[in-house]
């Protein structure tokens, strides 16, 4: 495979990553309605329309950025390491101010790692210099 295939394979695995997580907020958003809809009274850290709403936010950005990136378009370098980087603060943020659980507590360390390789992922990926210059070079 040469250098064009190569970073075009690695292009297209972040694009299927992106939708896949895109797709799975929107899947916790649909789940977190019926849910709300099921045990409306459930004492909750923080109240099911919120999660409905970043569920739903998180799909539709993550899924945005999936199919832009799958197509080149020229701005979707930027709005992926935007959208990457702000949704594992969300995540980091969600963590720290609603986890309730001794296991959830107990399981910061591999979160932190997994968020650290999915970042790493995105942003070692979209700054190769080929893929960097995603606007000049519509057919990487």
């Amino acid at each position: 495979m040469d250098k064009k295939g190569r970073y075009r394979q690695w292009l297209r695995l972040l694009s299927l990553l992106l939708l896949a997580l895109g797709l799975a907020n929107l899947g916790k958003a649909v789940v977190a309605a019926r849910y709300a809809a099921l045990l409306p009274n459930l004492p909750m850290t923080v109240p099911w329309g919120y999660w409905i709403a970043m569920g739903t936010l998180w799909g539709v950005v993550l899924t945005g950025c999936g199919v832009a990136l799958w197509q080149r378009r020229p701005w979707s370098r930027w709005a992926t390491l935007a959208a990457a980087t702000l949704y594992q603060a969300h995540v980091w943020l969600n963590h720290l101010l609603f986890d309730a659980s001794d296991y959830a507590r107990q399981t910061r360390p591999r979160d932190l790692v997994l968020s650290a390789l999915f970042l790493a992922f995105v942003w070692g990926t979209l700054n190769w210099p080929r893929v960097r210059n995603l606007k000049r070079t519509r057919n990487l």
